[in-house]
């Protein structure tokens, strides 16, 4: 069993009812184009690739363009197998004669729960209607995709291993460290931005709101929220709330590193502006204990048991019928992510 967090697989998403939502757009074009694959006869178009294809790249925060020939391949073939997969659960729960316990009205409520995700419920059927939609065809579609989840759950049952607190126990030892939680800073700051035009140096208008800090001719928050060009905490006294160093610029973090708590600093000269920052507090970098983790790390090792149990599955379904999956390599190795 994979123990790290980093490296644990979370395409199982895809298998949940959230994500299947979304295969709206995966399928907009189906049967309308060349076949990439087939499952059970059952073709998965070119457009479904390439929908799936583009969602990935989205998710991930990457472009087609930074990636190598290698990384296009493997992005093309592993999101073809994500879909292989999918067909070939619903394809064999479609055989099933089991009793899934999934209901018409839960799908509706799950359908009317995406509706309300739009501020503008006038966008939802247009969005619908251009995937080839209607909110009776995404009901069916929803539907579908629990009753493949409660099948998946049913399958799976017997292959799933009790978590012990022996199990819990061991993974925190061996990886708590990657449960650690960062130093965490409580600061406020008053800020004089570098990229107002009409203002090319702003040094002296730092400098003499320090002087009146200094001189106690006002507080910091007054201060603040006379001369900060930070909208969001001026109101608040230039109160920034607790961050660690991955919310906020290197050079800011660094500054504030170096600062006594209660103490204001010197102006600040940042890639963004001038500072006057004061540490409020701070809390050190530290491990959880065990029984502040243990939850999480149950949480995790049923996930992976989880997606263990369906690898499995998926492996048996293949075993047992080998002829049910085709693949068509000249139509996947010639796929672009859909625009």
């Amino acid at each position: 069993m994979s123990r790290s967090f980093q490296s644990f697989p979370w395409w199982l998403a895809a298998a949940s009812i959230a994500a299947c939502y979304f295969l709206a757009d995966m399928h907009a074009f189906k049967g309308r184009e060349v076949a990439a694959a087939e499952v059970y006869g059952q073709p998965i178009s070119q457009q479904e690739l390439q929908e799936a294809m583009r969602e990935h790249l989205w998710k991930h925060d990457q472009s087609w363009a930074s990636l190598d020939p290698a990384a296009r391949k493997q992005t093309r073939w592993r999101e073809l197998e994500n879909l292989v997969n999918d067909r070939l659960l619903r394809a064999c729960r479609t055989k099933s004669t089991l009793n899934t316990g999934a209901s018409q009205p839960a799908a509706k409520r799950e359908s009317e729960r995406m509706l309300r995700q739009f501020a503008d419920a006038a966008e939802f059927p247009g969005r619908l209607a251009a995937q080839q939609l209607t909110p009776k065809s995404l009901d069916a579609r929803i539907y579908d995709a629990q009753l493949d989840e409660a099948w998946i759950a049913e399958q799976i049952q017997p292959r799933l291993n009790e978590i012990t607190q022996q199990d819990v126990r061991a993974w925190y030892d061996e990886f708590k460290e990657t449960l650690r939680i960062p130093q965490a800073q409580h600061a406020a700051h008053i800020f004089l931005t570098r990229h107002d035009k009409t203002k090319s140096d702003r040094e002296p208008e730092i400098r003499e709101i320090q002087r009146q800090l200094l001189a106690q001719e006002k507080t910091f928050a007054q201060l603040a929220k006379e001369h900060s060009d930070d909208a969001r905490s001026k109101t608040l006294g230039g109160d920034l709330g607790w961050f660690t160093h991955e919310r906020m610029p290197a050079d800011f973090i660094a500054a504030v590193q170096q600062l006594k708590i209660g103490r204001p600093s010197a102006p600040v000269q940042t890639q963004l502006g001038w500072h006057l920052i004061l540490v409020l507090e701070r809390h050190a970098s530290r491990l959880p204990t065990f029984d502040e983790a243990k939850a999480e790390i149950t949480a995790l090792l049923i996930s992976q048991g989880r997606e263990e149990a369906v690898q499995s599955l998926l492996a048996e379904l293949r075993q047992n019928s080998p002829q049910s999956v085709s693949y068509h390599a000249e139509v996947i190795d010639h796929s672009e992510p859909a625009p």
